[in-house]
């Protein structure tokens, strides 16, 4: 948003410096990109030929006498267009050349001394074209004004939610309410209509209002030169004096409008939605296919404009132009913005009208544009005529003025709250002690609640007013815990890994994830549209990942949120192993991955814990992804501690992933339910011993029944480790043979063999007793 210094005090009484408006706009949100300083434009005046002679000592040069407004200067000039009585620019002694950085100084050009120099359209970079002559300037412009305005141009920018802004008058309100000056008083003049008006208005698109006065009898013609300077200033082009007049006033209030050529309109103008494939040609030149969701403007025959976007060139005003139809109209900002991105049309008002114009000014808008035009261009008037509904955003926020010093950290008065919100234009109705009622004003539509008041209060006083203290040191043990947990991961050869809490949906239901999901409303892709489930479909595709660029031998986790259908969300360790466990050496050859390495994963890191794994129940998993026969749970009391196991076929396939892949998976939320480990070092002073069983059970046997069994049958058992589990050759197709460790050793003395077979014949018959199941081999 672009405006001059000198357009912002039109409306703000001050006597502060352009360096402490900046400095308080960026305080109050309205951050200030850029400030153009053009007082370096000073030195180029308009000036008066009065006298052309030839230079004594030069065919191609002239002698000219130029009254500068003040005095009568001597310039040597070489323009073929130079003569006496013509107005052009005069660059004075001291000023720089915008086009090429050269000071001007008096000297003498081929003996002659020259106090200035004539300057022609590309030396002061008006046009990019080299340039004959030097300028001819109109009647118009008075001999010793500055020909350029040298107003500097401040360049703010403005929040989606502060529409008001984007008007000079929303701008000059803010400072105001800050103290650094006073709000002039807006006064909206009172047309008296003479004629009706021959073109009535409508709304059917159901989402629109539009008002409108007929002018007839106008005499359009250029601008005068303070509105065309005004525009041109922020980069705007004049066009004519009933165009540039609408511009004023949008960027004065922001307050978009549109001007007709009232006789190049048949019928009455309606606010409906477009026809589908119906065309439109723009002011722009270009034409446009519309659709059914965009709302026009249109007569009988023709589309006179895209609502709030741009008017049509069917009824384009011109210098021709004698009768006007002036429009001022609110649009719904969503269809703005969706009709706006659909036609790839950005024009100023359509960044008005998508960010909510101030409805209340709607008519006032229109009278002071209307007033300009009778001023400027002449007319007689129509009284309003207008239709559809006008939202007038009658919003009451009930408020306690406490809040803005225990919520916003300051030291704000009551009398102080109420003179900053009134000064943004709420109304403030005192209820009770403490408790007010508050009217917001039309332009704040983002207003609604509490807190927006709490931040418009804390604004204004100021941010830097906001007490320093300290955060409150309350990080949680955890996070330094999973730090820790993070080490424990590095130093048994993994490496950490961050990846997306989203994924898509199909992937989570061949996961089995299909009745408890969260779906996003508004995913940034379709392969993310639901949080999580589960950490390991992202730990298999950075798997596949690294195994297609060679990398056969990983071990990778990570530590974050999975959520359920209630995006309630609990922190769970994953983590997945695949190729070679160890790297082959000159001590050893090399070893695939197995369901073991998950299990002492899981068991490690449950262990970090201080959990007594010895008391958790190991039973199949019962996750779809994991390999039914070799896998398990690791639970206590119906709490899952956490699942290990190879990664099932079917699953690898998603990802085409052709080697073995083993993980686990430890849920972290559950490590406060789960047996504590009160193990202490033992110094056994007797020899252990170990022995290994091999039993063929049913299939549906839980392997953690079978090690509770054996842990029960005798005191001298100190171990029970399961390194096997088979199903194959010479196994039943629904059995499975188990092969465990167990080491037994006795605080009193050294077990003889006799004893150690005892203990083993016990173990034999108690598994096989509680599992109907039969030994295998034993060794």
């Amino acid at each position: 948003m672009k405006f001059t210094l000198s357009w912002l005090l039109e409306h703000l009484e001050t006597n502060a410096s352009l360096e402490e408006i900046t400095d308080k706009l960026t305080h109050i949100g309205l951050e200030v990109e850029d400030v153009i300083d053009n007082s370096r434009l000073t030195g180029f005046i308009v000036a008066e030929v009065l006298e052309v002679v030839p230079h004594p000592n030069a065919d191609k040069l002239k002698l000219c006498k130029v009254n500068d407004g003040s005095k009568i200067l001597q310039i040597v000039c070489g323009a073929n267009n130079v003569r006496e009585g013509m107005k052009t620019v005069l660059a004075s002694l001291g000023s720089t050349l915008p086009e090429s950085d050269l000071t001007i100084k008096s000297t003498k050009i081929r003996g002659m001394l020259s106090e200035g120099m004539l300057c022609s359209a590309s030396e002061l970079a008006l046009v990019q074209e080299e340039s004959e002559g030097i300028i001819e300037l109109s009647d118009d412009y008075k001999v010793g004004d500055k020909f350029f305005n040298c107003d500097p141009v401040i360049d703010i920018n403005v929040t989606p939610n502060r529409g008001d802004c984007l008007g000079i008058y929303g701008i000059a309100r803010d400072l105001a309410a800050t103290g650094i000056g006073t709000l002039k008083t807006l006064s909206i003049p009172q047309l008296t209509s003479s004629i009706n008006s021959p073109i009535d208005v409508e709304v059917t698109d159901g989402e629109s209002f539009i008002s409108g006065i007929y002018i007839a009898n106008v005499k359009n013609q250029e601008s005068p030169k303070w509105l065309k300077d005004r525009l041109e200033s922020i980069g705007m082009r004049s066009i004519s004096a009933i165009v540039d007049i609408t511009n004023y006033i949008m960027i004065s209030f922001s307050r978009p409008m549109h001007a007709y050529d009232a006789k190049k309109i048949e019928g009455e103008l309606t606010v409906r939605k477009a026809n589908e494939g119906e065309k439109f040609a723009g002011l722009n030149g270009k034409e446009y296919l519309l659709n059914k969701d965009i709302s026009v403007i249109a007569g009988d025959k023709n589309i006179h404009g895209i609502a709030g976007i741009i008017g049509g060139k069917c009824s384009e005003c011109t210098l021709e132009t004698t009768d006007i139809f002036l429009e001022s109209a609110w649009f719904d900002p969503i269809s703005i913005t969706k009709s706006s991105r659909q036609l790839g049309i950005s024009t100023d008002a359509s960044y008005r009208f998508a960010r909510s114009v101030d409805p209340g000014f709607t008519f006032d808008g229109l009278n002071l544009a209307a007033k300009m035009i009778l001023d400027l261009c002449g007319g007689e008037t129509s009284s309003v005529v207008s239709a559809g509904s006008l939202d007038s955003a009658d919003t009451k926020v009930s408020f306690d003025y406490q809040d803005v010093n225990k919520f916003g950290s300051v030291s704000v008065s009551p009398d102080e709250v109420l003179d900053i919100l009134t000064k943004l234009g709420f109304s403030i109705d005192k209820k009770t002690e403490g408790n007010w009622n508050v009217q917001v004003p039309s332009w704040r539509p983002d207003v609604t609640i509490p807190a927006d008041l709490i931040e418009e209060v804390t604004r204004i006083y100021g941010y830097d007013k906001i007490k320093e203290e300290p955060l409150p040191n309350n990080v949680e043990e955890v996070d330094s815990t999973y730090d820790n947990l993070r080490i424990l991961m590095t130093n048994r050869g993994f490496h950490e890994v961050l990846t997306w809490s989203f994924m898509s949906e199909s992937t989570a239901e061949k996961f089995g994830y299909s009745n408890k999901l969260f779906i996003i409303d508004n995913p940034f892709n379709n392969s993310f549209n639901i949080m999580r489930p589960s950490i390991m479909p992202n730990l298999l595709q950075v798997t596949a990942d690294n195994i297609a660029h060679g990398i056969s031998d990983l071990a990778i986790f990570e530590i974050g949120p999975i959520y359920d259908g209630e995006a309630r969300s609990k922190h769970v360790l994953s983590g997945i192993r695949t190729g070679n466990n160890l790297p082959r050496n000159h001590y050893n050859t090399d070893r695939k991955v197995d369901v073991f390495d998950a299990k002492a994963d899981c068991i490690a890191a449950l262990e970090f814990f201080n959990v007594n794994c010895d008391n958790l129940a190991i039973e199949r998993a019962e996750k779809e992804h994991y390999h039914p026969g070799k896998s398990g749970t690791l639970s206590f009391k119906n709490k899952v501690a956490g699942y290990f196991g190879k990664l099932h076929p079917n699953i690898l396939d998603l990802f085409d992933i052709k080697q073995k892949v083993v993980g686990f998976e430890v849920i972290l939320e559950n490590i406060e339910n789960l047996p504590v480990s009160r193990k202490k070092f033992i110094d056994y002073k007797y020899q252990s011993v170990k022995r290994d069983f091999a039993f063929i059970v049913n299939k549906d046997v839980k392997v953690g029944n079978i090690i509770n069994v054996v842990k029960k049958s005798s005191e001298l058992i100190t171990e029970v480790l399961v390194f096997d589990v088979y199903h194959g050759n010479n196994i039943e197709s629904n059995r499975m043979s188990i092969a465990l460790s167990v080491t037994f050793c006795s605080p009193t003395h050294t077990l003889t063999e006799k004893e150690i077979q005892k203990e083993s014949s016990a173990i034999v018959n108690l598994v096989c007793e509680n599992t109907g199941g039969t030994l295998r081999t034993y060794r």
